[in-house]
């Protein structure tokens, strides 16, 4: 499976009518009278409980409260957590770190080193511009595992990772380098967001959906809601329509393009900004 980190745009103001593409947002300014348009697309944390084990059908209402921890991962892999062997993982305590020989296991003692927020350890596992790259997105949650790694002629190894929470990193690191410090030298981060507009938080899920992150899904709504959508086949753009009712948001969606699919989110307002604000869903 191929990490394909969704590029977000900013989110829109009121009063519009947004169009969103898998990949860029096109918005255009649409009078609507008594309607508050918003547009798609930016963070925070999310409560728990369990979520109903009933899997979601075309016309299935799923009504659901935030998810356990949000911690799918892709299949056959678990989370990352390099320890130290004689082969690689990440340092602990005042033990030496070791470097590990392999482009994956590598990366992922780079992102252990990450989430541990110390930036001493990352400066064993990556050249100072890719520390930098790294200590500018703050801490992430360290249930990291491997997507895929791409090995290439040109003497790296670029390798792609996704965590519970939803979070994208792409690192690349330097062949000859392995099984040494350093070795990481190129750092892609796609940090999951949470807008604090109702239309723009639904339009993240979609995009979610387009790019097959299923932990991103669960974090804006539940893990049955997301089952909901998993496996079927996402529109290639969307038309979002967001109207109040109190602190309750009900925001339509149209798949681009026409005809590619229609759908009714319920959106907690006083959610938004964090986890699971979407509640309810229903295709219609």
């Amino acid at each position: 499976m191929t990490a394909s980190p969704l590029r977000h745009a900013a989110p829109g103001n009121d009063g519009t009518r947004t169009h969103y593409q898998l990949g860029r947002t096109h918005r255009t300014a649409v009078a609507v009278a008594g309607v508050l348009t918003l547009a798609l697309l930016g963070t925070a944390a999310c409560g728990k409980k369990g979520d109903p084990q009933a899997s979601a059908s075309a016309n299935t209402v799923i009504t659901d409260s935030p998810g356990a921890s949000a911690s799918a991962l892709p299949s056959g892999s678990a989370a990352a957590t390099p320890q130290p062997s004689s082969t690689g993982g990440s340092g602990n305590g005042n033990q030496a770190p070791t470097f590990p020989k392999s482009a994956k296991d590598y990366g992922l003692a780079a992102l252990a080193a990450w989430a541990s927020g110390s930036k001493s350890k990352l400066d064993q596992y990556a050249v100072q511009a890719a520390v930098a790259q790294f200590m500018g997105h703050g801490k992430p949650n360290s249930q990291w595992s491997t997507l895929n790694c791409e090995p290439s002629s040109n003497g790296r190894t670029p390798c792609n990772y996704r965590n519970a929470h939803g979070d994208d990193a792409r690192l690349t690191m330097e062949d000859t380098q392995l099984g040494h410090p350093t070795a990481t030298v190129d750092v892609f981060l796609n940090r999951t967001q949470y807008p604090t507009d109702a239309a723009g938080y639904v339009g993240f899920f979609m995009a979610a959906w387009g790019d097959g992150n299923k932990q991103r899904m669960t974090r804006y709504a539940s893990s049955s809601i997301a089952n909901m959508f998993t496996g079927k086949t996402p529109p290639t753009g969307s038309q979002t329509e967001a109207t109040q009712n109190g602190s309750t948001w009900t925001v339509r969606v149209n798949g681009l393009p026409l005809g590619s699919g229609n759908w009714t989110f319920t959106v907690s307002g006083s959610k938004l900004g964090g986890g699971n604000a979407i509640t309810a869903a229903k295709i219609d």
